[in-house]
């Protein structure tokens, strides 16, 4: 099962047809260089915590807030307490994540044992910084040896969204592991694609979502083969990296998906807008943790199955990416959370699937828009100041057009597959 297209004779190095524009050679030194600039923008967007505070209100305020040193305080790794290494110190995270999370902190505090608060926090963020830019490097170079047109790769290396929340989470580590598994499959390396899969599951879930899009070339093929030995490798990679520290320390193993039970509808999700907005306005009934979590289940199972039924009628066959991106954004706007730099799993799924510069320009903008209305919203929440009311207007406003965005991308990609349009690559 063969997810790969011929390149066409410009990328093979053959001169262009009489009368065509040569493609744009941009190399991965270059590409290297946009990233790390976007990186180094990111950074600079978070400058102003990292010189005075990383305490709310400001934070939100002055839109610099990162959960990093906000979790190397609050979660006693400031006080020398790490996640699997005291039963004490307790990360809402998968086991990757919070590996990642524990060990810069035990560098950050071996560094300077003694540092005020806010100076371990500063250790802190600058190590996980510097290791999310080389991580976003790793992104753009893979995507650059994806795209049809190196133009494309610029894109993704200056996504204004990523220079924006990039460096609010740990999200970038399960993204690269995606698109490293997109590549492996290109290559019909189907086993090392679901290891890919199974690490980059292991820091964050949403990379196991893309063995769906694995699944619907499979049934449209009848070709099982390539699907389970995907399958086989993200179980077997997710094993290993889970069972030894679920026997070393299984509260905090099991933490994560307690937390992901219990917890309510988050920011900006499509169900916190209903509890938000529809509930006090329309006096409708609130909707409970249980009940978001049953119809976000059903609300994504249903999206799958659409997504499935497109990949079997379309008249072409998909490319992979078309079907990871329907699957991921099907999650997104179902999920009973959705964090900011949530976008940023979307972002090299976009540009594989639909590389259209205007659309993806725009989208982004509204999601630095919806990033300046979360934390302009959670600033006038915390702060108690004047305007709160104007500024949950903004963010519902925001949070309705991050919603809209993303949906007019499903439908364009949805279209694409329809019409037998392939993506990228």
């Amino acid at each position: 099962m063969s997810t790969r297209a011929g390149p066409g004779p410009e990328l093979l190095g053959a001169a262009p047809e009489r009368g065509r524009t040569p493609v744009l050679r941009i190399g991965p030194w270059a590409l290297a260089g946009f990233a790390l600039y976007a990186a180094l923008l990111a950074y600079l967007t978070k400058l102003p915590c990292r010189l005075a505070s990383w305490e709310a209100p400001d934070t939100f305020r002055h839109l610099c807030y990162s959960d990093l040193p906000t979790l190397y305080a609050s979660r006693g790794m400031a006080e020398g307490r790490f996640p699997y290494l005291d039963p004490s110190a307790l990360l809402e995270y998968p086991v990757l994540q919070t590996v990642v999370a524990s060990a810069t902190g035990v560098l950050a505090h071996a560094l300077d044992p003694r540092a005020t608060l806010h100076a371990g926090q500063g250790i802190y963020f600058d190590l996980n910084a510097a290791l999310l830019a080389a991580v976003w490097v790793g992104v753009v170079l893979v995507v650059g040896r994806m795209v049809a047109h190196p133009g494309h790769a610029v894109l993704v290396a200056l996504a204004p969204a990523v220079v924006v929340t990039g460096l609010i989470n740990w999200d970038l580590w399960p993204v690269l592991c995606t698109v490293l598994a997109l590549l492996a499959f290109r290559r019909d390396r189907w086993l090392l694609g679901g290891v890919l899969l199974g690490v980059g599951t292991a820091f964050k879930l949403f990379p196991f979502l893309l063995l769906g899009a694995v699944v619907v070339l499979a049934l449209r093929r009848r070709e099982a083969g390539p699907a389970l030995r995907a399958a086989a490798g993200t179980a077997g990679a997710w094993l290993l990296a889970n069972l030894p520290f679920a026997l070393l320390d299984p509260v905090q193993w099991g933490w994560f998906w307690q937390f992901s039970q219990d917890r309510g509808a988050g920011f900006s999700s499509v169900w916190h807008w209903w509890n938000e907005v529809a509930v006090p306005r329309l006096g409708i009934p609130l909707l409970s943790a249980e009940g978001i979590n049953a119809l976000a289940l059903a609300g994504f199972a249903l999206a799958c199955l659409l997504v499935l039924v497109l990949g079997l009628v379309a008249r072409e066959e998909p490319r992979l990416e078309q079907l990871a991106f329907l699957v991921l954004a099907a999650f997104v706007l179902s999920n009973k959370v959705y964090s900011p730099q949530f976008v940023i799993w979307l972002v090299p799924l976009v540009v594989l699937a639909r590389p259209r510069v205007a659309e993806f320009v725009v989208w982004q903008l509204v999601e630095v828009l919806h990033w300046v209305a979360v934390f302009n919203w959670l600033g006038h929440l915390t702060g108690g100041t004047d305007g709160l009311a104007r500024a949950e207007d903004l963010y519902l406003t925001a949070v309705a057009l991050h919603t809209l965005a993303v949906g007019y991308l499903v439908v364009r990609v949805t279209a694409d597959v329809l019409r037998g349009r392939r993506g990228s690559g």
